[in-house]
């Protein structure tokens, strides 16, 4: 299979560390808790601890990185914006309704003769003719080579419905050593839109974890392509930067945080000596930082050149 976004086989992993600093409190909710003493407490582990889920990072990243890219020549649908080329936004779309249901009436035809099927090569005209396996079947490499052309880059490198993601963040744990072991919890007022006046009977209070806060960040990469390392390098340089905030009620200046001490390893598996370290004391090779991000971001711009 020689499908660039396959997912069958591991080629490469990268492994990114690093402490995320909070500048400001951090609010993330764990739901109602009758036996909490307030009205939002934060979540936390089995253990009592509060961590940042990492689909809180991951959104967050996300929605940075969509920001940005249209200015470099990539796509990003953003999830519901059907003009741009994206099967993952045009579930949501009529004017390409008629791509959406021949890809899963592809989908659905894997292992099958397209000949023998009414109307299915009409509907692979439609999505651009991919290539069939060696018996003229259609098979996941068509599928994948489908994906490859109807998927805007952000879900190539995130994920889609249709794709697993390239990149994967881990739950971010309070570093422990570093650890107070003390919240706060403050109070908020529901505001009258027309008024813009605290209105009465809406008081409640929120549970934050103080400023000065670390959580140790974990991303791993699996079979990352250029662009895709390019998208994690500029989502590197927006936590440096402290331009990504994390979790709840950021428009009140919650959630500011910086990545300190990031690291980068990684394993190429189909170098022998890399591979045999990797395996017998699961040692992988360190990438200076600086050049993993000028190379990723000499990757992006050359994108839109």
């Amino acid at each position: 299979m020689n499908v660039t976004i396959s997912r069958a086989q591991l080629r490469s992993r990268y492994r990114i560390t690093g402490q995320l600093v909070f500048e400001t409190a951090l609010h993330i909710g764990g739901g109602r808790n009758p036996a909490a003493s307030t009205d939002s407490p934060v979540v936390r582990d089995g253990a009592g601890l509060p961590f940042i889920p990492g689909s809180s990072i991951k959104g967050a990243v996300r929605a940075a990185v969509e920001k940005i890219i249209p200015n470099l020549g990539l796509t990003a649908c953003g999830l519901t914006d059907a003009s741009v080329k994206c099967l993952t936004a045009w579930s949501n779309s009529n004017p390409n309704e008629e791509k959406l249901k021949a890809y899963e009436a592809v989908r659905e035809a894997v292992g099958r003769d397209p000949k023998a099927i009414r109307e299915m090569e009409k509907k692979l005209r439609l999505l651009g003719n991919p290539p069939l396996d060696n018996e003229g079947k259609i098979s996941e490499e068509t599928l994948l080579h489908i994906l490859d052309s109807h998927l805007c880059q952000v879900c190539k490198t995130f994920g889609a419905p249709t794709l697993a993601s390239v990149i994967h963040f881990h739950d971010a744990p309070v570093v422990e050593d570093l650890w107070i072991g003390v919240t706060q919890v403050r109070d908020g007022v529901g505001i009258d839109r027309d008024s813009e006046r605290a209105r009465s009977q809406i008081k409640f209070d929120f549970e934050v974890v103080p400023p000065s806060t670390f959580f140790a960040l974990k991303i791993t990469l699996e079979n990352p392509q250029p662009v895709d390392l390019g998208l994690t390098a500029l989502a590197l340089q927006e936590l440096i930067a402290g331009m990504i905030p994390l979790g709840g009620i950021r428009s009140r200046g919650l959630g500011r945080c910086r990545l300190h001490e990031p690291k980068i390893e990684w394993v190429d598996f189909s170098d022998k000596n890399m591979l045999r370290d990797y395996l017998l004391s699961g040692k992988m090779t360190p990438k200076p930082f600086e050049a993993f991000i000028k190379e990723g971001l000499d990757t992006l711009l050359k994108q839109g050149d």
